[in-house]
């Protein structure tokens, strides 16, 4: 499944579409709501100096087919479905926003897969408000048998969507085949179907006691103080980390020092006692 580190998305024999490029310990990466492996192309190239770095489109979302319900709990399964399919176990796992709830659901499964390391992005174990409702509520307003240009679709978004760093975000999943049509790259429909399940906080059946780095955006207010008593009840031994002068997409804002974050954690992680003090350090 190994591709060149520029060249075209590679489908895999599971039912999950990913990425695969660099040797070493295996590093998973789930993106976020909306994205897809793409997301972490950047960030895969100086991983990929150190791990096997495997970036996987959700179910929904990229090239990876869609499913009847699209909640957490069943995006986790798909993943390790395909991660047992593809013979990926032991590995590090990593998610961020989506994917960070996606992994601690893939982490606190009942017999969870064998991970060296859990790594969650900006995003806590509980329910958010549904927040995107307007922004799903645009995009479905888009008449796309009928869109000219992207342009034409980056108006349409303004009202709703004022920051025009998240509309280029959302516009660079808007293909156009060769029809000449325009298409999302994710399950609109579905998404937005199942976006109140999206919304809920993962389910944890047991205790996560792999190694676990959660990595806050200083600006960011995805992840709250009172957040920290929620990680706490579902880890035994959580790490808390803050990258300052970041917001949500720390990992895109900050590149150089995410990557210099997570794998230290992940270096440390291999010989890591569980039982040990809690870090006291929560800035980066």
């Amino acid at each position: 499944m190994n591709d060149p580190e520029s060249g075209p998305a590679s489908v895999p024999q599971g039912s999950l579409s990913a990425r695969r490029a660099g040797q070493g310990p295996v590093l998973v990466m789930l993106h976020g709501l909306f994205g897809d492996a793409d997301n972490f192309h950047s960030l895969a190239l100086h991983f990929a100096r150190h791990l096997d770095v495997v970036r996987i489109d959700l179910p929904g979302h990229g090239r990876s087919p869609t499913l009847p319900a699209l909640d957490i709990e069943a995006m986790a399964r798909e993943v390790r479905q395909w991660l047992a399919a593809e013979g990926i176990e032991p590995c590090h796992l990593l998610g961020h926003s989506l994917g960070g709830k996606v992994a601690m659901s893939l982490a606190g499964q009942a017999e969870p897969p064998t991970l060296d390391s859990l790594t969650i992005v900006d995003i806590a174990p509980r329910h958010y408000p549904p927040h995107h409702a307007t922004l799903i509520a645009a995009m479905q307003s888009i008449d796309l048998a009928t869109l000219s240009d992207r342009r034409s679709a980056d108006r349409a978004l303004a009202d709703a969507v004022p920051d025009g760093g998240v509309r280029g975000f959302l516009l660079k999943s808007l293909q156009r085949g060769d029809n000449g049509r325009y298409s999302w790259r994710f399950d609109l429909q579905g998404l937005a179907r199942d976006y109140a399940l999206i919304c809920e906080a993962p389910k944890v059946a047991r205790t996560i006691t792999v190694p676990t780095l959660f990595i806050k955006g200083g600006d960011s207010d995805y992840l709250q103080g009172d957040d920290e008593s929620l990680i706490r009840g579902i880890c035994k031994n959580p790490t808390l980390r803050e990258i300052t002068g970041a917001g949500h997409w720390l990992h895109a804002e900050k590149p150089g020092l995410f990557t210099r974050v997570v794998l230290d954690f992940i270096r440390d992680a291999g010989v890591a006692d569980t039982d040990g003090p809690v870090s006291a350090d929560t800035s980066a």
